[in-house]
Formats: structure tokens, sequence, C-alpha cells
């Protein structure tokens, strides 16, 4: 059961020795990317996985932390300096030539279709702050801060006196299906599970960033995996691998009886708590309540449009990807994947 997140440039492994594939669409960059994993997990390792921001089920990366050693697709991967395989050396260049007018027609179907979401994306997250803003101001943070506390001397051992390090990763985000999340990732860290009921989701936030700097202050390293609405806003799942411990919020995106299915179904937890966060909000006035159901049907609006978009983009890259494809020579796959291996060891 392994590790995994989306890919995000700005919080990638940092300072890693980093290996780049080269090559256009279909080369087999991902299946490398698979067979590379599972030799190494197989053979006692351990692997991180990071899928394409837009496309839950596409692997573009791999880590492996005790060795810091970074593989991934160079599409994802611009750094010149890292070192490289190409993949290319055995395409058809000939055949592309001839079907250059397709794939550019593609290529321009594929970033106007980028473009609509990213516009639709962009506006959903802003309206997510004035979410965050409503919420807030029902919030009985005296009461939350007091939950926490409890929670954290309840879980976390006696202060070690250093300051433990904090990670961030992307462990959701937007897809062509929806909002999407790699929660195998919490049964492959965690033994004990608490997840807060929260759809609002400003209660379940604070908690979380509570938890975190207890987490912090007690010398224990965490895992921070913040909203893909609001990324640099407080977590919306927090991970504590050194007692094995996962927090985090089921919300309007994440359904918390589908969530605790897909979890139970590959592990069985030793301790999995649920918080309801109505206790901790004020009630709603008329005009709080009139606001917020404005916002939150303007918001699946333009959610509902951005995955629209994503699917014609992904339609389009589908069909740029049967175009190279054809043009593509077998692969040796067993083989690059051990020369990947020579590469990073020089």
């Amino acid at each position: 059961m392994g590790v995994e997140y989306f890919w995000n440039e700005a919080l990638r492994p940092q300072g890693a020795r980093q290996v780049r594939l080269l090559g256009c669409p279909d080369m087999g960059k991902e299946r490398l990317l698979a067979l590379l994993g599972n030799y190494l997990e197989q053979n006692g390792g351990t692997v991180e996985r990071y899928f394409a921001p837009l496309r839950p089920t596409q692997l573009v990366a791999l880590y492996l932390p005790k060795s810091d050693l970074l593989f991934a697709d160079s599409f994802f991967l611009d750094d010149t300096h890292a070192a490289a395989l190409d993949l290319d050396e055995k395409r058809d260049w000939t055949q592309l030539f001839h079907k250059r007018a397709a794939l550019a027609r593609l290529d321009a179907l594929v970033q106007s279709a980028e473009h609509k979401y990213a516009r639709h994306w962009q506006t959903a997250c802003l309206l997510q702050k004035d979410f965050a803003r409503l919420d807030s101001a029902r919030l009985n943070k005296e009461k939350l801060a007091r939950a926490a506390t409890r929670l954290a001397a309840k879980e976390f051992p006696s202060p070690s006196g250093h300051v433990g390090l904090e990670t961030r990763r992307p462990l959701s985000g937007m897809s062509a299906g929806g909002m999407a999340a790699h929660f195998m990732t919490i049964a492959a860290l965690c033994d004990t599970l608490v997840l807060v009921e929260d759809f609002s989701g400003a209660a379940g936030a604070f908690l979380l960033d509570r938890l975190r700097g207890y987490a912090l202050g007690d010398g224990l390293d965490v895992i921070v995996c913040p909203s893909p609405l609001q990324p640099d806003a407080a977590p919306e799942f927090l991970f504590v691998p050194g007692i094995g411990l996962g927090a985090g919020v089921c919300n309007r995106f994440h359904n918390p009886a589908l969530l605790i299915d897909a979890l139970q179904g590959s592990k069985r937890f030793s301790r999995l708590r649920i918080l309801r966060a109505e206790r901790f909000y004020q009630p709603q006035t008329p005009d709080e309540t009139r606001r917020r159901h404005f916002l939150h049907a303007a918001q699946w609006e333009l959610l509902d449009t951005a995955r629209t978009a994503l699917t014609e983009r992904d339609a389009a890259l589908e069909r740029l990807a049967s175009l190279y494809a054809a043009a593509n020579a077998p692969q040796n796959l067993p083989y690059l994947a051990a020369k990947l291996l020579t590469l990073a060891e020089d």
C-alpha cells in the first residue's frame, strides 16, 4: 500500500537528486514509472507516487525518500540540470511531420480547454474565501481551541525539546470526474484516524491548524495537505507519521460515508473517531443562510463548468496520444528501468 499525492511543482520534494524522462505523449513514461515503482516496492523500497494535477490516474513522478531520488516526466519537472533519459530516440518523426496539422489542431483544443478550466476554477477559489469569511465569523474559537488541546494531550507524546519539520503535499484536487483525493495515502500513513465532519469547513480547518502547531511544538514531523480551493489556508488533511495519526476534514467535496467506506475497504484502523462540527458554530442568521445558498449554487456551477472543460481537455489529449502512439517504436521497459537506476547512481 503506497503513498500517493497530486503533483505540484512548488510542493515537490526539495533538494532531491532528479532524473527526468524526456519524450512526447504515449512514449511509455507512465508505464516505465509504474514498472520502476512496483520493482522497488517488491524489493523493500519505500516509494511516493505523484499523479498529474488534473488527471488523478496519470502517474508522472516517483520519489524514493530513503535515497532522496526523484524520477519525473519532464513535462512536469522543468529542471534542465537533472539527469535525463530520452525516450524519443525510437520515434518515427516523418510520420509525425505528416500529421502536424492534426497535432496542432488538437493542441489548440487542449490549450482552449485548459484556459476555460482555469478561469472557472480561479473564480470558484475566490468564492471559497467568501465561504471561509462567513463561517469563521460564526465559529466558537474558544470551544474549538479547548477541543484541540484535549485531542493533542490524548494523542501526542510529551514534548521532545525540539521543533518538528513540516512537509506540504497535495492530497486532493480537481479532475474530469469532479473533486478527487488519493485517500489510500491515509491508509498507508495512519493507524489512528480522526475525521471532522464539517460541510462548512472552517471548524475543521481551525482544529487541524491547532493540531499541526501542537505536533510541531512537541517535536513531531507533520505532512500538511492543503485544500486545492485554498492552498495557502489551513490544512484539509494532516498526517503525523511518527505516531501513525491522521486527521482530516470531511466537507462538501469529500463525502464522509464514501471516504470511510473507501478506507475501511483497504485497511482496518486501530481507532477511527468522527467529530461533528455543528457544535462549534453559532446559529446562522436568515441573511447568512441566503448568502451561503447563493455562494453554494454559484460555486457548484463554476466547478461543474471547470469539470466539463477538463473532460474536453482529456478527450483531446487521448486523441493526441493516439496520434503519437502510431509513431512510437516498442520500448524495452525493463531495460529502461535498469538504465534509470544507473543514471540515478551516477
